[in-house]
């Protein structure tokens, strides 16, 4: 599951997954290969999947004073349903590339792991999937 929080200066990305010890390996093979996939394999279809499903949560969530208050530290006011809709359709391949190059290629991570994670990929191979086209 992708998690995303963001403010007026800064933000979180990441990937929430659970998965058996023994397939750890494979689990984190295809999340930096999906990772790596929004640089270049976004096609306008994703773009199009992706702005319904946000939309789609957005209309079946009540607003919590979490998400008021996320809109008041980042923009200062409540974004109209309307704009907030208008924002997420503004956001095509290009863009999503663009973000991606920016903040996913060649960066630092971190890695959060708790359980039998003995057959996890260690930092350093994380951090290499991020300056390659490895997949």
């Amino acid at each position: 599951m992708a998690v995303s929080s963001h403010y007026k200066e800064t933000g979180l990305f990441g990937v929430y997954a659970v998965g058996k010890p023994d397939c750890l390996d494979d689990l984190a093979s295809a999340i930096m290969q999906e990772i790596s996939k929004l640089r270049y394999r976004v096609t306008e279809e994703d773009a199009i999947r992706a702005q319904n499903q946000l939309k789609y949560l957005i209309c079946n969530e009540q607003p919590t004073a979490e998400e008021i208050g996320r809109q008041l530290l980042a923009y200062g006011r409540i974004i109209p349903l309307a704009e907030l809709f208008a924002r997420i359709d503004a956001v095509d391949v290009a863009t999503v590339k663009r973000v991606a190059n920016k903040f996913l290629f060649d960066k630092d991570i971190a890695i959060a792991a708790s359980g039998p994670v003995k057959l996890l990929p260690d930092h350093n191979w994380f951090r290499s999937c991020t300056s390659m086209l490895c997949y």
